[in-house]
């Protein structure tokens, strides 16, 4: 289930206060956004230093980079054999994204006008790819 960001640091303390592991190894996951910019990152990043999380503890993940067509692009890109000699800057003129799903902005009016619909799909899920499809093969896929 999803939490609205404006009760991640106090659902953070919650979880601290009550559900930590003596013995295991306690993760707090929180999905962007985390903050809608750098201050306000920052305050929440603070806050849960201060309630006791452990930055190794706190992973801020983009969902979108969980979806199946995306963790598979660089395996398309750079484990077959017929597409890396020629997915490069010599061989291909330009990219296009294109961002389509089959729903709309339904149930999410009150996020988009908090945070932006050009910040949330733009600058993350649409960068995100690019990114993806633009790099040179890392060294380790490690």
């Amino acid at each position: 289930f999803a939490l609205p960001p404006t009760i991640f640091a106090k659902t953070a303390e919650a979880l601290k206060s009550t559900l930590v592991s003596k013995t295991g190894w306690t993760r707090l996951v929180i999905e962007k956004p985390f903050g809608s910019d750098s201050e306000s990152s920052k305050v929440l990043s603070d806050a849960l230093i201060k309630q006791g999380w452990d930055e190794s503890q706190i992973y801020r993940i983009d969902h979108y980079l969980g979806k199946e067509m995306v963790q598979n692009i660089l395996a398309l890109r750079f484990g077959n054999r017929q597409f890396e000699p020629s997915w490069n800057n010599q061989h291909i003129a330009n990219v296009e994204i294109l961002f389509k799903e089959p729903f709309g902005t339904q149930g999410r009016g009150d996020y988009f006008e908090q945070y932006g619909i050009i910040r949330d799909v733009v600058q993350n899920h649409l960068l995100q790819v690019l990114t993806l499809v633009a790099i040179e093969k890392p060294e380790s896929m490690d």
